[in-house]
Formats: structure tokens, C-alpha cells, sequence
């Protein structure tokens, strides 16, 4: 199963602490914690070792979505698209939005 793209949330979590029980120095010991989890119809209970806990905690910490950008210069919203573009103000972020802008100020002036 490892290596194999995930179908759910379930197939994804198995694959997770298949991945990092190597690492576990106590991989039977007794559970910190139990993550339940449901999808669609599929229920899937796991006992989580302090390591594989601490592990998933990680995991999601660091977890970093494709589309964020970063926050907005003008606003400090986090949803920019793709050209820095503030969706919910409008301002042009980053070094081509300031340039934008600059020009935009100088030709306001003439």
C-alpha cells in the first residue's frame, strides 16, 4: 500500500503510520491517543503511540496549502491568486503589484 496515492482520509492515515512506525521507539506501547476518523460510509479508528501522536501533529503543522500565497500587503487577507492579486481587496501584492502601483501613481500625476 505504500507509495500508492491515497482514496480516502482512512487509506491516507494507514499509509501515514505505516510510513513513520519504523521511527516509533515504542511501536505497540500504549496509545497517547485514538483519532477517529469517517468517510463516506468508512469508519476507521486509530491508536496513535505518543511518537505517532506527536508525529500527525507535526504533519499538520507544517502543512502548507498549494494555493497560498501569502498574506496580503493592504489587507493581511490570505487568499491571493495566482498573479498576487488580493481577492478580497484587490491590491497587487509583491515586487510586479508595487511596480503596478508606482506607475500607476506617476501617470495620476501627468
Amino acid at each position: 500500500m505504500i507509495g500508492m496515492t491515497p482514496q480516502s482520509p482512512l487509506e491516507a492515515m494507514e499509509q501515514f503510520l505505516s510510513r513513520i512506525e519504523p521511527f516509533d521507539p515504542e511501536p505497540h506501547g500504549r496509545p497517547a491517543l485514538t483519532v477517529e476518523l469517517r468517510a463516506g460510509h468508512r469508519r476507521g479508528s486509530f491508536a496513535l503511540t505518543e511518537h505517532a501522536a506527536h508525529a500527525l501533529y507535526e504533519a499538520l503543522c507544517r502543512y502548507s496549502d498549494p494555493q497560498d500565497q501569502g498574506p496580503c500587503d493592504a489587507c493581511g487577507g490570505r487568499r491571493l491568486d495566482e498573479h498576487l492579486a488580493c481577492r478580497d481587496c484587490g491590491h497587487l501584492n509583491g515586487v510586479f503589484g508595487g511596480l503596478l502601483l508606482e506607475y500607476a501613481a506617476r501617470a495620476g500625476e501627468n
